[in-house]
């Protein structure tokens, strides 16, 4: 009798021994990997649906079996770290600045992590005290799953909206970016803002989590599938399904919808793939020039307009404006411009104060005559690389020149400017030209948007990345712009992805990544559409947001007035 007692008890030891490992580490591990590979990578060039979709399951499931608030807070500081080194890993290759872009914000992230998975952890905490489980299993706590699903769903649409603003916003790592691949699913930005697929897809993870966590309790004997506690479970799994096919319905509507451009831009695009980091100026700027020549003689019709990469030029402008008239010796900049007749938009530092050393990474709008149009300087910078707050102090120049070799970077731009040309066809564009990631931000976007922007022009150099999952990262956040206010997104860079994308989120043309080419397009302008996201905004993750506060206190005020009740 007594030893196969101690044979089975030496099992149950070894298998919660197994359980407890999956739970801490294997889950967390597994959601991270997924979430990793839903987002464009070196083998999933668009990324992986799917992935993205199951992503937070594992994650879930270790949530609910955690035993404290720490330990809740460990696995989802894993998952949030993880998934940015494994997805964010070319942040490595940003030269000086790497300790900051890499090293610093996955430290950060990991703390974040922390943070936000004592928050998701909340509902769990109270359903898994010995006395709720008692009323879930005798169905006197028949919403207890629904509340879970819809906590666990509204604080993960809140963090994924979170790290996307302020100062060191970075809207990379997300569900959002899994999704792109699902166009008549990812439609519903223009209602939602991307925040909608974060919403969608974080919620049939949850609902997935809490279907196994259900039958986990079940084959332990608690009784979880009593009959109104079961009803409210597959009343809010219906109810993501449902939402689900609103949005493919919806989806199927915008994508088959005729859109009539009511006027067209011919735009020479120049991509001339170059080594920022290496590469003399000049010889980018040859190189971009005789590209453009390439294009302006393949096509048939005189170009609208020209647009090369960001920083393509380094001189400040418009301080060594007159050196542009023999810059470069092989091709004076100039006299190009002159020559070809068409006004030209590029990259370029502009100086801001000259007395107080200030300067910002900024799009410059030639003239036909070469003369300055108008420039934009880039308002959302990348923080301790492109900004440094307080750089005009001298204990913040002395540390980051002990760090990182640098004391300071560019000014942040004040003006949403508005750039406006002729065109051949008769009349005038009036366009933007949000710079770099400055595309990946909704509210930047919006900016330019409600200044009478009628088409997005983003200049971008991501050269420095060196991989390809880099290039197709950015170009999936940036391409929701175009469905979030219905136009047209330009996009041209130094080495990709140099497209153009239709306010349904078809690409309507591109060049190859990492290849030294050029072409002229014609650029459908759209009438300006104002869609819902474009008036109200970031009204979801704000309801959620809201959601979970007024819950949570309830939470806390009926728990201080019963302890032993939810």
């Amino acid at each position: 009798m007594i030893k196969p007692l101690i044979i089975r008890n030496k099992f149950n030891y070894d298998d919660n021994i197994m359980i407890r490992f999956l739970q801490a580490f294997f889950y967390p591990l597994l959601s991270a990997f997924l979430l990793a590979a839903g987002i464009s990578n070196e083998v999933f060039s668009f990324g992986f649906p799917f992935a993205g979709l199951i992503s937070l399951v594992p994650l879930y499931i270790s949530l609910s079996q955690a035993k404290s608030f720490k330990t809740a807070g460990f696995r989802v500081s894993l998952v949030f770290g993880l998934v940015h080194i494994l997805s964010s890993f070319w942040l490595a290759n940003f030269g000086d600045y790497a300790i900051f872009t890499l090293g610093a914000s996955a430290a950060a992230y990991f703390v974040a992590g922390f943070v936000f998975g004592q928050i998701l952890y909340i509902p769990f905490f109270f359903s898994n005290k010995k006395a709720n489980v008692l009323k879930e299993a005798a169905g006197l706590r028949p919403f207890a799953s629904v509340l879970r699903i819809l906590l666990f769903t509204s604080v993960w649409t809140f963090h994924e909206w979170f790290k996307s603003i302020g100062f060191l916003a970075y809207p990379w790592g997300t569900l959002i970016m899994t999704a792109y691949k699902w166009h008549f699913l990812t439609q519903i930005v223009s209602l939602t803002g991307t925040w909608g697929i974060s919403f969608l897809f974080s919620m049939f993870s949850a609902v997935c989590g809490e279907g196994i966590y259900l039958l986990a309790r079940y084959s332990r004997g608690t009784g979880a599938f009593a009959v109104p506690y079961a009803r409210s479970y597959a009343y809010t799994a219906a109810a993501c399904i449902i939402l689900f096919c609103c949005s493919v319905c919806y989806g199927f509507y915008e994508v088959g919808k005729e859109r009539t451009p009511v006027k067209t831009m011919d735009t020479i695009l120049v991509q001339h793939n170059v080594d920022s980091w290496v590469t003399d100026n000049s010889k980018s700027v040859e190189i971009a020039i005789d590209l453009t020549r390439k294009a302006a003689k393949e096509s048939k019709d005189k170009a609208d307009l020209v647009v090369w990469s960001e920083s393509i030029l380094t001189y400040l402008l418009p301080d060594t404006y007159t050196l542009l008239e023999f810059f470069p010796e092989k091709s004076p900049l100039l006299p190009e411009i002159r020559k070809t007749g068409i006004p030209f938009l590029f990259g370029a530092p502009y100086t801001v104060s000259i007395e107080k050393l200030q300067f910002a990474n900024s799009a410059v709008l030639l003239n036909p005559d070469a003369t300055e149009a108008d420039y934009y300087s880039k308002i959302q910078l990348v923080p301790f690389a492109e900004y440094v707050p307080y750089s005009d102090r001298e204990w913040m120049r002395n540390f980051m020149q002990k760090i990182a070799g640098f004391s300071s970077g560019w000014i942040p731009g004040t003006r949403y400017t508005i750039f406006t040309i002729p065109i051949k066809a008769g009349g005038t564009v009036s366009f933007s030209a949000p710079i770099c990631f400055e595309d990946a931000f909704p509210e930047v976007c919006k900016k330019l948007f409600q200044a009478g922007s009628e088409v997005f022009i983003n200049l971008t150099n991501d050269s420095w990345s060196k991989t390809d999952s880099a290039e197709y990262q950015h170009f999936v956040i940036a391409s929701y712009r175009a469905l979030e206010y219905r136009t047209t997104l330009v996009r041209c860079t130094n080495s990709g992805m140099t497209a153009v994308v239709d306010p349904s989120g078809r690409i309507l043309w591109s060049l190859p990544l990492f290849a030294r080419d050029s072409g002229q397009v014609s650029i459908p302008i759209y009438e300006r559409e104002m869609t819902v996201y474009a008036m109200l905004g970031d009204w979801l993750p704000i309801t959620a947001a809201i959601f979970v506060a007024l819950t949570y206190i309830a939470f806390f005020i009926r728990k201080k007035l019963k302890p032993t009740s939810f």
